[in-house]
């Protein structure tokens, strides 16, 4: 039987889960050569890239962080930050990249909820963490 959509928790690794996705979406689209072509893809794809991995490992890092001193709670949450500011980097470049390649407004809007979408999650990790751990801050 299933959850009603009202009562339905964010899984703890849906954050991780999400990341990945993005990843590997973002790899796919800018691999595709109808989207990015090939005379000048490095231009921008291989920053793209990079970054959406940046997130996922970042967000990899500090998952694996088991926090029980003040020091791994700031590990933890630099890893997080770095994270979440990748994914506002990560939106700059996108928006770049409509522009100059111009990409259809649909893909568009889809890769750009994915983004919001782990954003999100990261700034609902940051904010459990801060409540879980506030005698280390």
């Amino acid at each position: 039987m299933s959850v009603p959509e009202g009562k339905r928790t964010e899984s703890k690794l849906e954050v991780q889960t999400r990341a990945k996705a993005l990843a590997v979406y973002t790899v796919q689209i800018c691999g595709n050569e109808k989207v990015f072509p090939k005379r000048d893809r490095w231009v921008i794809t291989n920053r793209i890239v990079s970054t959406v991995l940046e997130i996922m490992e970042q967000v990899d890092v500090a998952n694996d962080i088991y926090v029980s001193v003040p020091g791994d709670f700031e590990l933890r949450r630099r890893s997080q930050t770095i994270a979440l500011s990748s994914t506002a980097k990560l939106l700059g470049l996108m928006e770049l990249a409509y522009i100059k390649y111009s990409i259809d407004g649909k893909r568009m809007s889809y890769w750009t909820q994915l983004v919001v979408e782990v954003r999100e999650l990261i700034k609902k990790w940051r904010q459990s963490d801060k409540n879980r751990y506030s005698k280390f801050s």
